[in-house]
């Protein structure tokens, strides 16, 4: 018999609605673009968490271009970066925005082909501008939106479509008027937003809250500098409530006990966020190497930030493996050992022990890091000197991470065990022959 065309068209809506939410839900990055004028030292940030159905990371070293990068990779993967710097100083991260699709097949670089061959060549921003309005012609498979800063003290972020763009100076007042864009899976541009909408004005599209979340954690700082500690312990790790208000006990509020469970469908730190890279740049004039990429692996609400750069000789062992990162991987074990039943949730009855064990030490590393830099500008290090101190600094949150996962196995093996089950008396006689 045949399909009746209303109901046929109905069906096909239902399902291409039910993918899209799939998809966006799997890919729910949450980005920040951070110009100089906002920040404590005049050094640009870019932050993003990343969320997507690859849960297993590592930092490569990219060396098959005209500039050497290093970015965080889908494990055992070298064919796509999903955020990551260049020798120039040239940084860059990516949301998905699937507000900007186009209709008909398309052909060209997606999000992460682009991401890479940005990496291998381009200096600044105006270089990654030229690659996109080159593309516009070739056509691309993206919908995102690209966040980038350089070593010339540019900062800009591009909704991205797979012909056209649009450019988001961070340091035009008249666009950012705190020196700073954020972005979740939505596009001001595919919605007929301002550049910096307002909660009122999104409404309840997909992402608003982690929007908002951000840009209430960077309103706050504002007045003061906002500085890659902030980025890092406050961005990274958000838990808020759907309202945007932190959850009590968490990194943005007051010390006091947490609630039970802490779902993660409209936090920052999400049950399917799988790392998080904070760039800090360089000022204008400054030797564009020193710009650092700080990668936490797994969940940041579980996991610690380490330094990388691109004159490293090699990746430290924690943060690199094909088949995830081993400090990654840890992180991943953390997290799942406290989520609900339904996985959308978080037990925090061992965060407040897991937090007083890691955050001592991500503040070591952080303050060891801040001297280093200092030092290397001023007297400048060998190759190998970065290398060593990037070893000895992931050593450091590897060790923790160590002896976190050690403690949860024993807290795991003290539990009472369950009960026996009980079973009904068998009435049935078998008889044997």
């Amino acid at each position: 018999m045949p399909v009746n065309d209303t109901r046929l068209l109905r069906l096909c809506t239902l399902l291409l609605t039910i993918i899209a939410s799939i998809d966006s839900t799997a890919h729910a990055c949450t980005t920040a673009v951070i110009s100089g004028k906002a920040t404590v030292d005049g050094r640009p940030l870019l932050w993003k968490n990343r969320d997507a159905p690859a849960r297993h990371n590592e930092v490569a070293l990219l060396t098959e271009g005209p500039l050497r990068a290093v970015a965080v990779v889908n494990a055992g993967s070298r064919k796509s970066a999903w955020m990551g710097m260049n020798e120039a100083g040239f940084c860059i991260e990516n949301s998905l925005s699937t507000d900007l699709r186009q209709p008909g097949k398309k052909t060209g670089p997606a999000n992460g082909l682009l991401i890479k061959r940005a990496l291998l060549t381009c200096h600044t921003v105006a270089d990654f501008k030229r690659l996109l309005e080159e593309t516009n012609q070739t056509g691309r498979r993206t919908v995102a939106n690209f966040g980038v800063i350089d070593a010339q003290g540019g900062a800009a972020l591009f909704e991205t479509g797979p012909t056209s763009f649009t450019m988001f100076d961070a340091n035009d007042p008249a666009v950012a008027p705190d020196g700073y864009i954020v972005r979740s899976n939505f596009a001001t541009t595919a919605r007929d937003f301002p550049a910096n909408p307002t909660p009122e004005q999104l409404g309840t599209i997909y992402s608003a809250e982690r929007y908002s979340q951000a840009c209430s954690r960077l309103d706050i700082q504002k007045s003061k500098g906002i500085s890659v500690e902030y980025v890092i312990r406050h961005l990274t790790r958000d838990l808020s409530q759907a309202t945007g208000t932190p959850h009590p006990g968490t990194v943005n509020n007051a010390a006091k006990p947490l609630p039970a469970t802490i779902a993660t469908k409209n936090t920052i730190s999400r049950t399917t966020t799988v790392s998080a890279a904070v760039f800090q740049g360089v000022k204008p004039g400054e030797d564009p190497r020193l710009a650092t990429m700080w990668t936490i692996l797994g969940d940041p609400s579980f996991s610690l930030a380490v330094p990388s750069w691109v004159d490293v000789q090699t990746i430290a062992d924690p943060l690199a493996g094909e088949n995830g990162a081993e400090l990654g991987e840890i992180a991943i074990t953390l997290r799942d050992w406290n989520k609900t039943g339904d996985g959308n949730s978080i037990n925090t009855e061992c965060l407040p022990g897991i937090w007083s064990d890691l955050w001592p030490v991500e503040d070591k590393i952080l303050t060891l890091t801040s001297k280093f830099q200092m030092a290397r500008n001023e007297h400048g290090y060998s190759v190998g000197a970065i290398t060593r101190f990037h070893q000895k600094m992931a050593a450091l949150a590897m060790t923790a991470m160590q002896q976190e996962l050690r403690e949860m196995k024993q807290a795991a093996v003290t539990l009472p065990a369950p009960a026996p089950p009980a079973f009904a008396p068998v009435k049935k006689t078998i008889v044997i022959p």
